[in-house]
């Protein structure tokens, strides 16, 4: 395939050429790329710029809800909260050294909890209805009607003025909704005013809800707080709490004592008829047996001798285990034929001797083998000598044995001995004792009956005069009195609350509308998710055009925007162009994205310009088949397409538009369907490498890889793939999807562009990179 689009536009040798840039222009790209690559920001700050970014919303939702939720918690019903103390004493008070039936309160932290919860109980709150006729007051018997709808519930009275706004067909709707919600609050919507049990049971209830027990802790001070419409009525409640928990602790006392003194009572006369009992079996026996003492000398003498007996029998015992022990080693030794290990063994001297003789025959007989044969007389000899020595040591061990053996027997026989000398004592000593053990036995028993019966006599006594007294341990240190300023809703609470709640709903929802936002801003977070370079960030116009040489006003803002995006296109060429590793600049430039409207064509178009600008020859081929843009985005009608001249129906000077004098395009007129077919074809091939040895640049402008798989067969005749990804729009999920695919066909991905950029957002995001300048310093074009 020839041509003569080449004349006047390719540079002579140009085949030969290392790079097609000037060297100023390389060196500060590499500067830019080194620059590109800025540190990462740290968290607190990228969250506290994403704050400062959307304050607007941030402060508005705040305004808003904090309004919203003071003037919702000021239009609720004043309620009043007073408080009464109940002081717990550990150091109970014992009347006439009498110990109390109940014992001490302890100062461990349970106990007083536990006491706490008594005070919060059912039990309680039951005394307190019935005392201050709670079930006849509409504040907590839900089955009484109020007046002026005062038994409605909160949450019905916030959206009762809701539910009046809204039209009649609507009511019915929000009503059932606000019942479902009441439901949730335990707000019963109609109770059963005939069922008195119920009554009882809403009416503990709704009080336990409106009373609360506490404890810090650290005191013995039980803290009663209750809440009502009606200050009084919240200090008579706290009060009667407090009354009602002193009194329930009275009346422990005196139930216990009197369960206590009934069964001391049974147990007394018990003790009493025991003791009568003991003392007559005492006299009794000591008739019958003629016995006036017990001979202590005898059964002392006895006695003396059979613990002198039993130390000594302790020491035979001993001595027997050891002998057995060691008879059982030998034995365990000899069976094992290591006879020599054998303790005794080991410290006979005569036995050590012995063994040294023969270990010095032994060495004797070696040095002699190594010089004579084994008949020689010396030998022989030697061999007779330490056998008649290996003898005598076997008929030692044996001695040492048999020693063992009879040491074992000695041990055994004075056992033996000692045992029949301690039973002929025993037997001495049961007659002598027999008669003494009966009667101490009743002696002692007796003494027992008579100690239990003191003691339930003197404990009797002392809860007699118990049974009357109060709670001695606890007491109403500090009666509430009515409040004077309502405990809810207070107005620094409630703005207090508003704008805690609010604030944490604004920083949730902006956070969560930065999360969903999952585009990539930045070219830290592009080459951290792609792991090649940014090649550079070029600003978003209000339409898709090439900008390039249109007469712009220097001062005007579109001059600036128009400025701002050359300079960008000017990056994106200087970092494209960059020598790969090997020395040579890449030569034939794809141009793709993951999806369309990314500005792909856009970039392809001017990255073209502006190597053409340079005086390079470049070729730009607009090789999205199906939805070609090139030639629209330049403003001329092709005469064909690529796919013409691919089939080989038109040549290539008839489809070449000379676009300016270095800036050839061949451009698409309308889509061709079987683009891959196409593509892939050695057409194709035949054309990149025509382009190649007529241009000293080729940008092609490809179809993207998510929707179709053009780019990725392009990608084989391409030196370097620049991949577009809109900036803020494509989600990362399909950024690195399209990415993917290119480097599983192990595609040359030379970086990614930033496409689209709006500066004015990009500069409230605060990073200090291409975008941001441009916003503020570029320069326009004139």
């Amino acid at each position: 395939m020839t041509s003569s689009i080449g004349k006047g536009g390719t540079l002579p040798g140009h085949e030969a050429h290392a790079s097609v840039l000037p060297d100023s222009l390389l060196q500060s790209g590499a500067a830019d790329s080194t620059d590109v690559r800025g540190r990462q920001e740290a968290t607190v700050f990228a969250t506290l710029a994403v704050l400062w970014r959307r304050k607007l919303l941030l402060l508005t939702i705040i305004l808003l809800g904090t309004a919203t939720i003071t003037y919702v918690m000021q239009s609720l019903k004043p309620m009043y909260r007073a408080t009464a103390m109940v002081q717990l004493d550990s150091r109970r008070v014992e009347l006439a050294e009498f110990k109390s039936v109940v014992s001490n309160l302890t100062p461990e932290a349970p106990a007083v909890r536990s006491e706490v919860s008594i005070v919060g109980s059912r039990a309680l709150a039951e005394r307190v209805v019935e005392k201050l006729g709670l079930l006849n007051d509409p504040e907590f018997n839900p089955t009484l009607k109020a007046p002026d709808g005062a038994d409605d519930h909160w949450l019905k009275r916030v959206t009762k003025a809701g539910v009046g706004a809204l039209p009649p067909e609507g009511n019915d709707v929000l009503r059932r909704i606000v019942q479902q919600a009441t439901a949730l609050f335990h707000v019963d919507d109609s109770p059963n005013a005939q069922d008195p049990d119920q009554a009882r049971l809403l009416t503990i209830d709704t009080l336990l809800r409106r009373i609360e027990a506490r404890n810090d802790d650290r005191s013995f001070t039980i803290i009663i707080e209750a809440s009502s419409v009606d200050p009084a009525k919240a200090a008579a409640i706290a009060n009667a709490f407090g009354q009602a928990y002193l009194d329930y602790r009275t009346e422990m006392n005196r139930d216990l004592t009197e369960r206590v003194n009934q069964w001391l009572g049974g147990r007394l006369i018990e003790a009493r008829e025991a003791v009568r009992g003991a003392e007559e079996a005492i006299r009794g026996f000591r008739k019958e047996n003629s016995l006036l003492e017990l001979p202590p000398d005898g059964r002392n003498m006895v006695q003396q001798q059979m613990n002198e007996l039993a130390t000594q029998l302790t020491a035979a015992q001993a001595q027997k285990a050891a002998a057995e022990a060691r008879v059982r080693q030998a034995r365990d030794q000899t069976a094992a034929n290591n006879g020599a290990a054998i303790p005794e063994v080991l410290a006979s001297a005569l036995i050590q001797k012995l063994r040294e003789a023969e270990a010095m025959l032994e060495r004797r007989l070696a040095e002699l083998q190594q010089v004579y044969g084994d008949k020689h007389q010396d030998i022989v000899n030697l061999r007779r000598g330490i056998g008649e020595l290996k003898a005598r040591i076997r008929d030692e061990v044996g001695k040492i044995q048999k020693g063992l053996d009879a040491d074992l027997e000695v041990a055994r026989i004075r056992e033996a001995t000692l045992l029949k000398s301690i039973a002929d004592l025993q037997e001495q000593q049961k007659g002598i004792e027999a008669t003494g053990i009966q009667l101490r036995d009743l002696e002692r028993a007796a003494d027992a009956h008579r100690t239990l019966y003191r003691s339930l006599a003197e404990r009797y006594e002392q809860t007699m005069a118990l049974k009357n007294t109060g709670a001695l341990d606890a007491h109403l240190s500090a009666p509430a009195l009515p409040p004077i300023r309502p405990a809810f809703p207070q107005l620094r609470m409630s703005l207090g609350v508003g704008l805690v709640g609010s604030t944490a709903l604004a920083v949730a929802l902006v956070l969560l509308l930065e999360r969903l936002s999952s585009g990539l801003r930045t070219p830290t977070q592009v080459e951290r998710a792609t792991g090649v370079p940014c090649l550079g960030m070029v600003p978003s116009l209000p339409r898709n055009e090439a900008a390039w040489n249109l007469p712009l006003h220097p001062d005007s803002r579109r001059a600036r925007e128009i400025g701002a995006f050359r300079e960008a296109i000017q990056t994106v060429r200087t970092m494209a162009c960059m020598p790969r590793k090997r020395g040579t600049p890449p030569k034939v430039l794809l141009v793709t994205s993951s999806i369309p409207k990314e500005g792909k064509s856009v970039l392809a178009a001017n990255l073209a310009r502006s190597l053409a600008g340079l005086g390079l020859n470049t070729l730009l081929i607009d090789a999205d088949f199906r939805r070609p843009s090139i030639a629209k985005l330049l403003g001329y009608q092709p005469q064909g397409s690529v796919a013409d001249l691919l089939d080989g129906r038109v040549g290539i000077d008839d489809l070449v538009h000379q676009e300016t004098t270095n800036l050839a395009v061949l451009g698409n007129a309308v889509g061709t369907p079987d683009a891959h077919d196409r593509i892939s074809s050695q057409a194709m091939s035949d054309l990149i490498q025509w382009a190649r040895h007529n241009y000293d640049v080729v940008v092609i402008d490809s179809a993207p890889v998510m929707l179709f798989s053009d780019a990725l067969a392009l990608s084989f005749l391409a030196d370097s793939v620049i991949y577009v990804v809109r900036w803020q729009h494509t989600p990362l999920d399909t950024v690195m999807a399209g990415f993917n695919k290119l480097k599983s066909v192990d595609s040359a991905v030379g970086g990614v562009v930033l496409s689209r950029v709006v500066a004015s957002k990009h500069v409230k995001y605060g990073h200090k990179d291409d975008a941001y300048y441009y916003a503020l310093h570029a320069p326009a074009r004139h």
